[in-house]
C-alpha cells in the first residue's frame, strides 16, 4: 500500500515539475493570403453571430451582447471572447474572459495587397496552472486550430 501512495505521490510530482518547465505563456502565429479583399476578409472574422455557420469546428455560437460572444466547439468546450479592439478593416483584437484553465487574447491584422489580403492571426494563451500545462501540451494542439479557421475562413470566401 505504502509503495502505492508513493508511485502516486511521485507521479503527481513529476507532472507538477514538467508542467513547471513548459512557459505560461504560448504563442501561436498564423499568415495567409486571400484573393479577396480587405473588407470581405474582415467582415467574416468580425461577424461572429454566424461563424457557425462556416466554422466545423464550431457547433454553436451565444451571443451575450454585441461584444462578447461564447464560442462552443464542436467537442462541447465554451470560451467566452469579448471585442478589445477593432479598426475597420485593418485591426482585430479580442480577449478570452472566460475559459476553464487559461486566459489570452488573439489579434488580427489585415492588409490591402496587390492580388487580395495578407492576414497575420496571433493567438495567445497563458494558463497559470502547471498540471493544466502539461494537459494542454497532451491534449490542445492550438496550431492545428488556427489552420482549420485559416482553412474555413478560404472556404467561405471562395478561395
Amino acid at each position: 500500500m505504502i509503495v502505492v501512495v508513493i508511485s502516486m505521490v511521485s507521479f503527481v510530482a513529476f507532472v507538477y515539475v514538467i508542467g513547471m518547465l513548459i512557459p505560461k505563456r504560448q504563442e501561436y502565429v498564423k499568415k495567409a493570403e486571400f484573393k479577396v479583399s480587405p473588407e470581405m476578409v474582415f467582415q467574416s472574422v468580425t461577424d461572429f453571430k454566424n461563424q457557425a455557420s462556416w466554422r466545423k469546428d464550431l457547433q454553436e455560437i451565444r451571443v451575450k451582447d454585441e461584444n462578447t460572444w461564447t464560442e462552443i466547439s464542436s467537442g462541447g468546450t465554451a470560451i467566452t471572447f469579448k471585442t478589445k479592439q477593432k479598426v475597420q478593416n485593418q485591426f482585430f483584437e479580442i480577449e478570452i474572459i472566460e475559459a476553464k484553465g487559461f486566459k489570452g487574447y488573439w489579434v488580427g491584422t489585415f492588409e490591402q495587397t496587390a492580388v487580395g489580403t495578407a492576414v497575420v492571426f496571433k493567438e495567445v494563451v497563458i494558463i497559470e496552472n502547471p498540471f493544466f500545462r502539461v494537459l494542454s501540451l497532451l491534449f490542445v494542439d492550438l496550431d492545428k486550430s488556427m489552420n482549420t479557421y485559416v482553412d474555413n475562413l478560404e472556404k467561405k470566401l471562395g478561395d
